[in-house]
């Protein structure tokens, strides 16, 4: 099973966020900007100097860079209708808080890989100062007036069709945000944006104090039998380096990361430690005084209160308006009918993994602890296909991984990857000529052209191992993106991060399958952050619809299950034998294990997430948020001994990572992937002119037309509602 939690994809906030680094005649002229001294609005080259941007610079330059916005803006406000081109309009307000963006995303970046007191600090101060920013374009009377105005020209019909869905694109956001309310709702969604922000960044601090304060100590082995020896190595240095027990009596630490307490959940055998664990794990927004059920509360009745000021009648229906989907009532549909149609297998899944406990155990189980779930049916996968998915990672090196995965996609999508030198500098240091920084000497850089011409895609960072500055889970994203200028796209820039298995033992880093899916994953968003070939960075990359952005990369997991994919980098470490091939055929038999218990394990995330965005007052307020959950969920869980805190105490994706209302996605482009596979799978995985079509169908277009007409352009027919269904054999 795929704990969707730690693919976590970071993208544009909203369709409408300020672009990151549009390249079209701004207005007004402004002074320009020193690298030196400006290092988040001016780099001095393609590339961020990274030891150059500290907490105290990254305020100081965003407060400049909404003053240089505040000039555009006030620009743009000063425009008369019979003097209204593109340019001065429309053109100008997608570039209206480009600097603004730049520096967000580079001091969301130092937040997510180098965390410490002083950007924690500094982010706590920036929030509140963007989210006001923001606030601020959708209550300007003045600019509105322009832009309804322009709108109306003759000339608007003779645009091109991106820049045309672009104007309604702008007219829809300035309904939705209320341009049209009064003055005083207006000041007050100004409020609820900002208090908002606030209680988002003391969310992820709840969550990560946690994850830093708990941590097990364990100083007898036999109390993590069953762990591999690459685990055991790993958990005694981290002791070590925390000061517990030496090389020659070693102490074993346990930490929240998932790498460290995961792998306890589905390998340890003993009992005692996985309950421990499980309970660590629970502490995660709910410590005394860093409880994040209040939070949860107050995000709630502020997103009510922010969906009917704005004529919305829940949330949801704000949040999914313009995606796919259309609606919260139809996004509830979604995802009640999947839950009906996957409750059969997983009910019958259910009772073979009770059934298997109870002949574990020598009685009869009618119940499962939650800490024994991933243990039991981890032992039921080996017993049934006689693989361990550990006995994969031998074949997992990391460095053929890389390259395997670059090759697979190189020749589907006809591109060229290659590494570029980097260095990892002090502040002061000076920069050798023909290098870019780096924050970290493990951080490695590429670029992406395109075979056929020799042109610059884009480049982006590849993060892959754990730290304690690193937050935890799977991402990318975007830090710069361009559109065409005269007939020209410079190149996209974007990060990949992932916190996969790290060398130890004197062994290179080899990883696991699900570490391996997980990179694959992240891959298919840099793909579509990177071949983005649009008018208007405003429909770049993933600045797509949130339920339609999983698709690139939920379709690449599939290679990773299939010998086209699988035989690409899957190469014994020490040998260079290929994988043998009853491994394969086993990780692909495995691949269909207990996927009604996958799928509804998701699936509840989703229903939580929308029923509390859509029902809150009537199933959750006055409640204790965990007995409100459970009361929700348990018909469609397994039945556990116990149950944990509810899941939204520390569901980052729902309260500050920009999926409110919008976990179903997941789901939802899943539904989309397995069906645009099936033409894959017709045609030939490695087939180049299948790959060439997805590219231009899907990849290059970004947000450029409905993402539905994408879909059919590949498709050459609408979705097939029950495609993962047939996929996954329910």
């Amino acid at each position: 099973m795929i704990p969707r939690s730690l693919l976590l994809t970071v993208t544009a906030a909203t369709l409408f966020a300020a672009p990151l680094a549009a390249q079209q005649q701004p207005a007004p002229v402004l002074p320009v900007l020193s690298a030196e001294e400006h290092p988040f609005l001016e780099w001095g080259g393609d590339f961020p100097r990274w030891s150059r941007l500290t907490p105290a610079q990254g305020l100081a330059d965003a407060r400049l860079a909404i003053d240089r916005a505040k000039a555009r803006l006030e620009a743009i406000c000063r425009v008369q209708p019979h003097e209204a081109t593109w340019e001065n309009t429309f053109g100008a307000y997608e570039q209206l808080g480009n600097e603004v963006s730049t520096v967000d995303v580079l001091m969301a970046n130092l937040i997510c890989l180098l965390d410490g007191p002083g950007i924690r600090a500094a982010q706590e101060e920036l929030a509140p100062l963007v989210a006001e920013f923001d606030s601020s374009i959708a209550a300007n009377e003045r600019l509105w007036a322009v832009i309804r105005a322009a709108s109306r020209a003759p000339w608007v019909g003779s645009l091109s069709p991106a820049r045309q869905r672009y104007v309604q694109q702008v007219l829809d956001s300035f309904k939705d945000s209320g341009a049209d309310l009064p003055a005083d709702k207006k000041a007050r969604k100004m409020e609820i944006e900002k208090e908002l922000a606030g209680l988002y960044l003391q969310f992820d601090k709840n969550c990560k104090d946690a994850m830093d304060a708990w941590q097990l100590v364990i100083t007898d082995k036999a109390r993590l039998a069953g762990l591999s020896e690459d685990w055991m190595t790993r958990a005694a240095a981290r002791a070590q380096e925390r000061g517990f027990g030496t090389p020659e009596a070693p102490q074993w630490l346990i930490t929240l990361e998932y790498a460290s307490v995961g792998d306890v959940l589905r390998h340890c055998d003993v009992e005692e430690t996985r309950r421990l664990c499980w309970e660590g794990r629970n502490t995660e927004g709910s410590l005394p005084g860093k409880d994040n059920a209040p939070v949860v509360a107050r995000v709630m009745e502020l997103r009510a209160e922010l969906a009917t000021l704005l004529g919305f009648g829940t949330y949801a229906d704000l949040a999914t308006a313009r995606r796919m989907v259309g609606s919260g009532d139809a996004a509830m549909e979604f995802v009640d009918d999947m839950m009906r149609k996957v409750k059969p297998a997983f009910d019958r899944e259910t009772n073979d993994m009770l059934s298997f406990i109870s002949r574990r155990q020598n009685r009869r189980v009618n119940q499962v602890n939650p800490w024994d779930v991933n243990y039991y049916l981890n032992q039921m996968r080996e017993e049934i296909y006689q693989f361990d998915m550990d006995s994969l990672r031998p074949y997992h090196k990391k460095e053929n991984v890389v390259a395997g995965m670059f090759s697979v996609f190189e020749s589907l999508y006809a591109i060229r990857i290659s590494e570029l030198p980097t260095v990892h500098l002090q502040p002061g240091q000076e920069l050798p000529a023909g290098t870019a920084e780096v924050w970290h000497p493990e951080v490695k850089l590429y670029a992406v052209h395109d075979s056929a011409t020799g042109r610059h895609m884009g480049s982006f960072y590849m993060d892959l191992h754990p730290r304690s500055t690193k937050r935890e889970g799977a991402w990318v994203m975007p830090v710069r993106h361009h559109a065409m200028v005269n007939g020209q796209r410079p190149a996209h820039l974007a990060v990949l991060v992932c916190n996969l298995k790290s060398p130890a033992n004197g062994k290179p880093a080899l990883f696991t399958h699900m570490d391996v899916l997980t990179l694959f994953h992240e891959f298919g968003h840099t793909l579509h952050s990177l071949l983005s070939d649009v008018e208007l960075v405003s429909h770049s990359g993933t600045r797509v619809a949130r339920d339609f952005v999983e698709l690139p990369s939920q379709l690449n997991e599939n290679w990773v299950w299939i010998p086209e994919g699988v035989t690409a980098y899957a190469r014994h470490w020490e040998t260079d034998e290929p994988l043998p091939a009853d491994l394969l055929r086993k990780l692909q038999q495995s691949r269909v294990f207990m996927p009604g218990i996958e799928a509804m394990s998701q699936l509840r995330m989703a229903k939580l997430d929308l029923e509390m965005h859509m029902n809150y007052g009537t199933k959750f307020r006055h409640r204790a948020l965990d007995a409100a959950t459970r009361e929700l969920l348990e018909p469609w869980n397994m039945p556990l001994t116990t149950w944990g805190p509810s899941i939204m105490r520390s569901l980052t994706h729902c309260i500050s990572s920009g999926y409110a209302a919008g976990y179903y996605s997941y789901k939802w482009a899943e539904v989309l992937a397995a069906d645009a596979f099936s033409r894959f799978e017709k045609e030939g995985p490695t087939n180049s002119a299948t790959g060439a079509d997805f590219r231009r169908a899907v990849l290059s277009t970004g947000g450029s037309r409905l993402e539905s007409e994408s879909f059919r352009e590949f498709m050459g027919r609408e979705p097939n509602p029950d495609a993962l269904l047939q996929q996954q054999g329910m």
